[in-house]
């Protein structure tokens, strides 16, 4: 069983990184790693503490609270209630962390770098105040946090462009490719910020 439990947890460590590096588009995560029956997030979490893989927490709490707190506490598997101990921290955590995803992704998307003016001819922008630059700052606003308003992707990479009609654009009109470039690397460090909040929200550092 000792050499069984060792092949297991080298899986939940690839899909419970450690390290914000561990982050990779490019690999399963969380929950989807399990065969068969894929397990609600907080059977997983669960799991974990009982079993007390502790650098596997941050993420477990992380894949829990994504879907919000209905997931938490509504309409989910008996096998899948959170007692107290754990469904509070999980609660608190999600508050944290939407507050992280809001301010920052405002910050970055509202308040550009002044210091890094626009130089695109026609980018909205260059008069980043304007109602024309607003509605586009709003789009890519809404694009980054508004399929999360029950829940958190602050860890998740953006999507800032889409296809409109066979031509590839920012999802925010006549923004250039400079400042996408730009909330690209803004949010990396936002995502980097959110990690290393995630110990200190859910309650781990006690």
């Amino acid at each position: 069983m000792p050499i069984v439990r060792s092949k297991i947890l080298e899986g939940v460590r690839d899909a419970y990184p450690e390290t914000f590096e561990g982050l990779s588009p490019s690999k399963p995560l969380g929950e989807s790693i399990f065969t068969g029956r894929t397990p609600h997030p907080n059977e997983v979490l669960n799991l974990f503490v009982q079993q007390k893989l502790t650098s596997a927490l941050p993420m477990a709490y992380y894949m829990a609270t994504r879907r919000g707190p209905n997931s938490l506490m509504d309409g989910i598997p008996r096998n899948a209630v959170l007692p107290p101990e754990i469904l509070r921290p999980a609660i608190t955590g999600f508050v944290g962390l939407r507050e992280v995803e809001l301010n920052g992704t405002h910050d970055l998307i509202f308040e550009p770098d002044s210091s890094h003016p626009c130089l695109t001819p026609n980018c909205p922008s260059r008069v980043p105040t304007g109602p024309t630059a607003l509605a586009a700052y709003h789009k890519v606003f809404d694009r980054i946090v508004g399929s999360s308003q029950l829940g958190t992707n602050v860890l998740q990479v953006p999507e800032f462009y889409e296809d409109r009609d066979g031509e590839v654009q920012c999802v925010g009109p006549g923004i250039c490719s400079g400042c996408v470039d730009r909330w690209e690397s803004g949010h990396a460090e936002l995502r980097k910020k959110a990690w290393a909040t995630l110990p200190d929200v859910f309650g781990l550092n006690g």
